[in-house]
């Protein structure tokens, strides 16, 4: 029988990964890239829009089933990139698409535009229809736009409304952390309460935690065999791991946005799930996984539209 380590803060770890972060002279992104994101001089409800639905459909693109890839007009994206590709693809043509009175009458055939490309379907197309539908529906109900939706000047009464909508019921709030950065960047929200950001917890932020050390286990071995956790247990692990990085950002002075711009690339690029690039890591000096030789993936809980 395997059991199922508890995790918990290793602050040596977090003062020495936030002595080098506090060195990387880290920039905000502003989310310009027009290959993922709608120009900043479009209507801000459509723009609203855009953002709301891109990041409640925002979760887990590969599972054992499959990946999500392929060539667009030559060049090639993969998981997410691809996801927002496509979205601008339809935002270019049909920005009304992503209104909340369309979203809430989002049918299959016209969600394949968003969710199938060429012969590659994503694993639980029918639960991002409903998630854009459900997004949409209440959006009209509650608030009448995104923009009164979205009415807010605290990250935690955005957050507090996000919980409402089922793709953003995440107890961890992933994606409602994904969402808040995204607007503050791009300057359609300006939060007040920046002292309430928190990173959002993914795969990525998962496994550089468990590789550099902020978070260890009393044992590892649900980690090694990468048996798949229960939902409570997923749920109580990622919140240890926002905390972690939370004081990761205070003691490096670097906010959790700017952070977590930060390790999400980190961790596709560099820090990958297989052949990590340890060569042009910054943390190779301190990193637990590099110095005891066991290069763990994150915890596996695979199906789930939280992240």
């Amino acid at each position: 029988m395997c059991s199922l380590g508890e995790p918990f803060i290793n602050e040596s770890k977090i003062s020495l990964v936030a002595e080098i972060i506090a060195k990387l002279d880290l920039k905000r992104d502003m989310y310009l890239d027009t290959r993922f994101f709608p120009p900043i001089n479009v209507d801000r409800e459509l723009q609203l829009g855009y953002f709301a639905a891109m990041v409640a459909i925002d979760h887990r693109t590969s599972t054992p089933l499959g990946v999500f890839e392929g060539y667009v007009h030559g060049e090639f994206f993969h998981g997410a990139d691809l996801l927002y590709r496509l979205g601008m693809l339809i935002f270019e043509s049909d920005p009304e698409f992503f209104s909340s009175d369309r979203l809430s009458r989002l049918g299959y055939e016209n969600a394949k535009k968003l969710l199938v490309f060429e012969n590659k379907i994503l694993w639980d197309f029918h639960v991002r229809t409903f998630l854009l539908r459900d997004l949409g529906q209440k959006t009209l109900e509650l608030y009448s736009s995104f923009k009164k939706l979205f009415n807010v000047s605290r990250v935690t009464e955005f957050v507090d409304r996000l919980r409402f909508f089922r793709a953003y019921e995440d107890p961890v709030a992933k994606k409602a952390y994904l969402l808040a950065k995204f607007l503050d960047g791009r300057k359609l929200i300006q939060f007040h309460d920046k002292e309430n950001f928190e990173v959002a917890v993914d795969n990525h932020l998962s496994r550089l935690a468990i590789r550099l050390g902020i978070i260890s286990f009393s044992d590892y071995s649900h980690i090694e065999r990468q048996l798949e956790v229960p939902r409570d247990y997923d749920i109580s692990l990622r919140l240890t791991i926002r905390e972690a990085w939370k004081k990761v950002s205070e003691m490096s002075g670097v906010d959790p946005f700017t952070l977590d711009d930060f390790l999400w690339n980190f961790g596709r690029r560099i820090c990958r799930q297989n052949s990590p690039r340890c060569a042009n890591c910054p943390f190779d000096g301190v990193c637990l996984a590099r110095s005891v030789g066991r290069y763990w993936l994150e915890h596996r809980h695979i199906l789930t539209w939280y992240y």
